[in-house]
């Protein structure tokens, strides 16, 4: 995507308006597709799981932090949800249905997306976790301003970002959400 996408870098910044353009919308889809990953592999996760226990009755760490992560409300004798197949589907429903809700991928949505999978808060890098929220305000300012009063950006400064600062860690991230049972 970035060579088919992109202009050269030039040095000077002088990129014309269709180049400024090229580089805005190359941000904005490095978000997107880092956002949808991030749900569909937590969605995939936690689905696989569901289904191991609902067919083979297979305890997973990755249910159990799912439920842990949710709410523990009472409910009346003989309520439906009384059952533990249906509690465990209701906490299940719940949470996928949060990743349906995501917008974004700072390190609120991260930590709310990728907790209740069973990651823990310290296997997070915080350098990475404040360059998320960076990268997620220059996305904000990029998708919800005019391009009239948006500042130029360096390309070279955003191709780093992505490629030396915030790719490296998914792929560490994926490393720890593959091992998660």
């Amino acid at each position: 995507m970035e060579k088919s996408l992109l202009p050269k870098v030039k040095i000077t910044g002088n990129y014309t308006k269709k180049e400024s353009d090229l580089i805005r919308s190359y941000i904005l889809l490095v978000h997107a597709e880092i956002e949808s990953y991030f749900e569909d592999i937590a969605k995939d996760k936690v689905t696989k799981a569901f289904k191991e226990w609902e067919t083979n009755r297979k305890k997973s760490n990755c249910l159990l932090s799912v439920i842990t992560f949710s709410s523990g409300e009472v409910l009346p004798k003989k309520h439906k949800l009384n059952n533990i197949e249906a509690r465990i589907k209701s906490k299940i429903y719940c949470y996928l249905g949060s990743l349906d809700k995501n917008h974004g991928i700072k390190s609120n949505n991260i930590y709310s997306m990728l907790l209740p999978i069973g990651i823990e808060e310290n296997q997070f890098d915080e350098t990475w976790l404040s360059t998320m929220d960076n990268f997620g305000i220059t996305r904000g300012s990029i998708a919800h301003s005019t391009h009239s009063v948006q500042s130029q950006i360096d390309l070279t400064t955003e191709k780093n970002r992505i490629n030396n600062h915030i790719m490296p860690e998914i792929k560490n991230l994926d490393e720890i959400i593959k091992k998660i049972i």
